[in-house]
């Protein structure tokens, strides 16, 4: 694994030796150092997305139909499994178009992917300070469509109700609203939809699903 000169420089002698000191025993296939370093970021170790799918304390309740059959495709939970072989690191692509036939299950999917993100950065102790933020900042999860109306029906909704049937984001988060309740981030995070890029921007955009 290379590593910036300036980093090192940065640091205090017994960061420097121990940071080459992980590298070293990375480098001669002892991970248990820097997967050691990796959980110290965490308030609990992130699950694999197909365990994060599945898993009734996640969203497995959302995911299962009327006789308890898994909901998600085998080609999408694959694909899935692709773009995270590890719950510990970022996605294999930063940016994924999906497109064909309508009822493929494109927006669904995309869901499911800002789901996984969003859990993954609640897992974190302090989402700011991992991503060299400024806690004045508000960390943004959006869904964009054309017009408001398909913004909120196609994606918001399914996100929504998903989060409203996972224990583990109900446990974390907080409801509001009467009629239409909706579920809210903790961490300074915040979930939006909308239709202009005046919605989003100027705002720390972590995650955004555009449609249409």
């Amino acid at each position: 694994m290379a590593l910036n000169n300036d980093i090192l420089k940065n640091l205090t002698e017994a960061e420097r030796k121990e940071v080459l000191r992980i590298l070293k025993d990375k480098a001669e296939g002892n991970h248990s150092s820097y997967m050691e370093l990796l959980r110290k970021d965490y308030d609990e170790i992130p699950v694999d997305i197909e365990t994060f799918l599945r898993d009734p304390l996640y969203l497995g309740k959302g995911l299962v139909d009327d006789e308890g059959r898994f909901t998600v495709f085998p080609y999408w939970l694959e694909t899935l499994k692709k773009l995270y072989p590890d719950p510990l690191k970022p996605a294999k692509c930063r940016t994924l178009v999906e497109s064909g036939a309508i009822g493929l299950g494109k927006s669904f999917v995309a869901v499911l992917i800002g789901l996984y993100e969003l859990y993954r950065m609640m897992c974190l102790k302090n989402p700011y300070v991992y991503y060299g933020l400024q806690e004045i900042d508000t960390i943004t999860f959006a869904v964009m469509n054309i017009t408001m109306d398909a913004a909120k029906g196609v994606a918001w909704d399914k996100l929504q109700q998903l989060v409203q049937l996972s224990p583990w984001f109900l446990d974390r988060g907080t409801l509001g609203g009467t009629t239409n309740r909706e579920w809210r981030p903790p961490k300074g995070i915040e979930l939006l939809y909308g239709s202009q890029s005046r919605h989003i921007i100027g705002r720390a955009v972590f995650w955004c699903f555009f449609d249409e």
